[in-house]
């Protein structure tokens, strides 16, 4: 006998796991399915998670919303209210302050580990939602008026929609042919957990030069002893090379792909080399289906907004199907989702679009193409009101629409 609900959601990642908390707040009955069984063990610092999130201000309200921020241990939270981002072929530079653009701050660095335990604790704690972990689908079946699943358990469940959150691979976006833009960025991202002889500064550092694009995020510091998390992108055989260099060999090319800003001490944990591939659905809905997070997109990881992305599909996924069952709409209609769906289209393409002319701007070595993008570097570094538009954008509080 099959279990109903108004929706299913496929994927507890951050994604997935704050729809469901936001969700639940409305009542809705809500089956959240992964094949992950939920539990998340946190490493104790300075051995932080290697993946981490930029949390923008739009981001944070939304996880205060769902109980979530306040329970993150403040010594898991590092702060940043400035960003500087240099051209390591030249001398331009971009500074961005938070309290020239009037925010308090600019974002929050957080481990994926630890949003995730947070986002499942409140999972637990909403009534109406139950889970099905370590499972899978094995058939579903979409209509206007309802869908229909089968989990490799052999549960049948029953609902008005499924929302598909089950991250970049998605197997739902796959299976019901939702055309794709994508290519391969030529680059692997390495990241890992770094100590450093000096202060960060609660500041985001970003190089672009001869080693590739370079990001140092602050992690807070423990002891006096100053950590960030950096994600270096560089084309697969050159990731390939920093893979195989020992601990010591990697940290001195490292001191030299930062312009010697920092004296690089060693690493924490592990390093991890990631494929980066642009991907964009044509589309995000279908009867009874609606894509969010990575599964209707993913972009360069180099300003951080992948996490931000995908919060704002659960916002405005949320507000749409929050107002749809007020109204006594089937959530899975075509027409409701296409709200949805002409909500985040346009801010996601804009930023995706932003973000590959940035990375081909930047991944130019042309002397004279160098020489203009210092030029251009300088003189945007001197407009406070573009910077302030931009941080803002960035933040959360102004769209491209």
């Amino acid at each position: 006998m099959a279990k109903s609900y108004d929706l299913i959601i496929v994927g507890a990642g951050m994604v997935g796991a704050l729809s469901a908390v936001l969700l639940a707040k409305s009542s809705l009955r809500i089956a959240l399915v992964d094949k992950h069984n939920g539990e998340y063990r946190l490493s104790t610092p300075p051995e932080y998670d290697a993946r981490v999130s930029a949390i923008s201000s739009q981001s944070k309200s939304l996880l205060e919303k769902a109980n979530v921020w306040q329970g993150i241990s403040r010594d898991r939270i590092a702060s940043y209210d400035n960003m500087v981002v240099w051209d390591g072929l030249g001398e331009g530079f971009i500074d961005f302050n938070a309290q020239a653009t009037a925010m308090p701050e600019l974002g929050h660095l957080v481990e994926n580990a630890v949003l995730n335990q947070q986002l499942m604790a409140q999972v637990r704690r909403s009534a109406n939602v139950d889970l099905y972990l370590g499972d899978t689908l094995e058939s579903h079946e979409l209509s206007e008026s309802g869908v229909r699943v089968e989990l490799t358990s052999g549960q049948v469940l029953e609902a008005q929609v499924i929302i598909a959150a089950d991250g970049a691979l998605s197997k739902l976006r796959t299976e019901n042919a939702f055309e794709t833009v994508e290519w391969d960025y030529g680059h692997h991202a390495i990241v890992a957990t770094i100590e450093i002889a000096q202060s960060h500064q609660n500041t985001a550092w970003q190089s672009f030069g001869e080693e590739g694009i370079l990001a140092f995020l602050p992690l807070p510091s423990v002891a006096q002893k100053h950590y960030v998390s950096i994600v270096w992108s560089v084309p697969p055989k050159e990731a390939e090379l920093l893979m195989a260099l020992d601990e010591q060999t990697f940290c001195r090319r490292l001191h030299y792909a930062m312009n010697k800003h920092f004296d690089v001490v060693g690493m924490t944990q592990d390093r991890q080399a990631i494929p980066l591939r642009q991907r964009h659905a044509k589309h995000y809905v279908k009867a009874g289906l609606a894509l969010i997070g990575d599964a209707a997109h993913t972009i360069h990881p180099l300003a951080g907004q992948g996490a931000n992305l995908g919060f704002g599909d659960v916002k405005a996924l949320v507000e749409v199907l929050e107002k749809a069952h007020r109204r006594g709409e089937s959530l899975g209609a075509s027409k409701v989702l296409r709200r949805y769906q002409r909500a985040r289209m346009l801010d996601n393409i804009a930023m995706a679009a932003g973000m590959e002319a940035f990375k081909r701007l930047f991944s130019t070595q042309q002397p004279l193409l160098v020489q203009l993008r210092n030029i251009g570097m300088t003189q945007f570094h001197r407009n406070t009101s573009l910077k302030r538009k931009l941080v803002a954008r960035a933040a959360g509080l102004s769209s491209f629409s």
